[in-house]
């Protein structure tokens, strides 16, 4: 079955175009335990959160910084696998929200991409972001055209700094923007700068003319996310995203204060 309809997060940010931006939570399957981690998407989908980023532990998260690289590690020792964050997978997909899967290239290379693709798609993602794989690469074709036959969304990630003519590039990967774009990639994550999540450092001062250079090139919605931390953050960036994204302070959250702590702090970031 090709491509040819909207996923559930087609359809929200179709709905979505020219009102508030989204806001997306980053979660990670297994933390503290697979049984909590399903209270955790629960407590993201009462404080209003609009998209869940389920990621996949991994034991070499490169892009992440130190409190969701510890999580992730805990998440691990705890038990969590590809098959549990599968089956948390359909559970969180059930709440309602479109889900977007978080991984490293290694986990659905070893399990196989195409396979990989169909698995998280039968349980429920509507996107599948893969932060170590550019689109024009072999891996990346495949990713590509396994998430078009299943109607899943495949995410490109660019940071600040990227030449245009990559972005061009990367545009024009696995289909090109103006030849099905919108039915094949759903949004763009920018992260707010060069470097990994949580880290303590302001926002890029070139984020806010990257971003609307990325509308241009790619004629989708920007999600940017990394460094998000409090409402202001969130105001900030809301200036010229379409999707917000916080993770490492939901992370930072429940390691301080417990799963309690969650749910408000959604509303409040909101």
């Amino acid at each position: 079955m090709h491509f040819t309809t909207m996923n559930n997060l087609g359809t929200l940010l179709s709905e979505s175009r020219g009102k508030k931006p989204l806001f997306m939570a980053h979660m990670i399957a297994g933390y503290p335990t697979i049984e909590d981690s399903e209270k955790v998407a629960e407590a993201l989908v009462k404080g209003g959160a609009d998209i869940i980023e389920l990621q996949i532990p991994f034991s070499d998260p490169m892009a992440d910084g130190p409190a969701i690289a510890v999580a992730s590690e805990e998440a691990i020792k705890a038990g969590a696998t590809v098959a549990k964050s599968l089956s948390l997978l359909k559970k969180v997909a059930a709440l309602g929200k479109p889900v977007a899967v978080m991984t490293y290239v290694n986990i659905p290379f070893r399990y196989g991409i195409p396979k990989f693709v169909k698995s998280i798609a039968d349980a429920g993602a509507s996107a599948l972001i893969v932060p170590d794989c550019p689109f024009d690469t072999q891996e990346g074709q495949t990713f590509f055209d396994s998430c078009k036959e299943c109607g899943v969304y495949f995410v490109p990630v660019v940071s600040p700094g990227v030449p245009k003519e990559r972005l061009e590039q990367l545009a024009s990967a696995g289909g090109g923007s103006s030849s099905g774009g919108k039915d094949s990639r759903g949004f763009v994550y920018c992260t707010s700068r060069q470097g990994i999540t949580g880290a303590n450092s302001k926002f890029a001062k070139e984020l806010f003319d990257f971003v609307k250079e990325l509308k241009q090139i790619f004629k989708l919605p920007i999600a940017v996310g990394f460094g998000v931390k409090s409402k202001e953050d969130v105001a900030e960036l809301a200036q010229v995203a379409d999707i917000v994204i916080a993770g490492s302070v939901f992370v930072n959250a429940i390691k301080n204060s417990g799963i309690g702590h969650v749910e408000p702090l959604v509303r409040t970031l909101m």
